[in-house]
Order: structure tokens, then C-alpha cells, then sequence
């Protein structure tokens, strides 16, 4: 009966995590499409006098907002495989290794799958469209051929930002409010300012980067479903680990 009862709001939680909240994300980004936002908003970032995105040009945004903030997300997944990896040793760490590994592979697995499907698909990247100065016309295609990708589709750059949702996910397993609150926190901040700033840069869609989100997501979520069945119960959105848990309903 315990493990019934375990088992429900764990499969509430996946649920929730790895399929509804990815689907409004993949929604919103039919209707940027469809609805030609992305087209409005590449518009607003294109300068049709001088043929080409200024943000493209800017050193600084490049710098900063692209190469820096991604070295910083590598850097900081580094620091993670490294303690996962230490954690053999470390006593301190041994404990808390399992954690550490599922953190690892939930922070990687979603923008490694985006890399995987920009090489499968014909969607290109706004500056590489007639429209906005490039030499591509607009295509959708799936499971083109490797010299036919678009290499655009989904959204890299904020698959970087949003894969810190596996903070968040690490925070609920440990059942610390801080940290689960701060990876939600950084996934967004971060996710939605590398979109905005591929975005003015002429690299992406909207749509791209909601994309990019629901994948971040749901993948994040499945990698932590293994961890929350073996490691513990959920209530409230919180991972309560067995010790925990007997410790509650234990007496003296």
C-alpha cells in the first residue's frame, strides 16, 4: 500500500512535468508560428534599410550574451560531472550521489537531444531567410537529409538556459524549497535571456526557443523519474526521501 500510494503522485508528477507543461510550451510555439508572431518579432530586430540584423554586429552581445553566458552553463555542468565523479570518493558527496548524477544527465539530455534534431530538419534560422536578407526560403521539413538541414530548429542557445530546470528538479529531490526555487528561478531567467538575445541577433524564432523549453523540460523531468520511484515519495511538488519519511512515522 505505501508503494501505491508513492507511486500515484510520482506518476502525477511526471505527468505534469514531462508532458503538460511541455505541451502549452510546444502550443504557444504552433501558435507563434502559425499566427506570425515570429515573423512580427524577427521583423521588429531586422533593419531593412542596411539589409541585416545591427544586433548581429554587436561585439559585446556576442561576446556577453552568447559565448560567455554558454561558457558559464558549461563551466557550471562541469562542476556538476566533477562532483558526481568525486562523489566515489568524497564521503560527503557519497551520499548525495545519486542526486548528483541524475542532475548531471537532466541538465545535458535535453540540449543534447536539440542538437541531435537540428540535423533532421529543414527549419532555417531568420538570417537565413529571403526575407531577412539570407539566401534560404522558408521550409518545415522533418528527417531531411544531413546536407538539407537548417540547423536552426529547435533553439540551442536556450536549450543552455532552460536545462538549469534540472536545478529545480534536483531542489524537490532533496526536498530543499531554496534550491528547487532558484532552478526554476535560473531556468527561466536565463532560458528566456538567451532567447531574447539569439533572438535580436537574428538566429532564432520564437517558436524556436518555446521548442527548445518543452524539450528542455520534459526530458529533464523523465531523466528525474527513475530517482524520484527509487528514492522517494512526492507530496506537495517535494522528493521526501525514505530516511525522511521514517523518520516522520517513527516514534521515539
Amino acid at each position: 500500500m505505501p508503494l501505491l500510494t508513492a507511486a500515484r503522485p510520482a506518476a502525477s508528477h511526471l505527468i505534469r512535468h514531462a508532458l503538460l507543461i511541455p505541451a502549452v510550451l510546444g502550443l504557444l510555439a504552433f501558435l507563434s508560428q502559425a499566427l506570425g508572431v515570429d515573423l512580427a518579432l524577427a521583423g521588429t530586430a531586422f533593419d531593412p534599410a542596411m539589409n541585416v540584423f545591427p544586433a548581429r554586429a554587436s561585439r559585446w552581445l556576442e561576446l556577453i550574451g552568447h559565448r560567455i553566458a554558454k561558457s558559464g552553463l558549461v563551466g557550471l555542468w562541469l562542476l556538476l560531472l566533477a562532483a558526481a565523479l568525486a562523489s566515489t570518493w568524497i564521503g560527503r558527496l557519497r551520499r548525495h550521489r545519486a542526486l548528483l548524477w541524475t542532475t548531471t544527465a537532466a541538465m545535458a539530455a535535453g540540449p543534447l537531444a536539440v542538437v541531435l534534431l537540428k540535423d533532421i530538419n529543414a527549419h532555417h534560422c531568420p538570417w537565413d531567410l529571403r526575407l531577412f536578407g539570407g539566401t534560404a526560403d522558408f521550409a518545415t521539413a522533418w528527417f531531411v537529409p544531413r546536407a538539407e538541414a537548417g540547423r536552426c530548429f529547435p533553439g540551442g542557445h536556450a536549450a543552455g538556459g532552460f536545462s538549469l530546470i534540472a536545478l529545480h528538479f534536483a531542489g524537490a529531490a532533496a526536498g530543499s524549497d531554496r534550491l528547487r526555487t532558484a532552478g526554476l528561478v535560473a531556468a527561466l531567467v536565463a532560458g528566456i535571456s538567451f532567447s531574447a538575445v539569439r533572438m535580436l541577433q537574428g538566429a532564432h524564432f520564437l517558436s524556436h526557443n518555446l521548442w527548445s523549453a518543452a524539450v528542455v523540460w520534459s526530458l529533464a523531468a523523465i531523466t528525474f523519474a527513475p530517482f524520484a520511484a527509487s528514492r522517494g515519495r512526492i507530496a506537495g511538488g517535494r522528493l521526501t526521501p525514505p530516511a525522511d519519511r521514517a523518520s516522520r512515522t517513527s516514534c521515539c
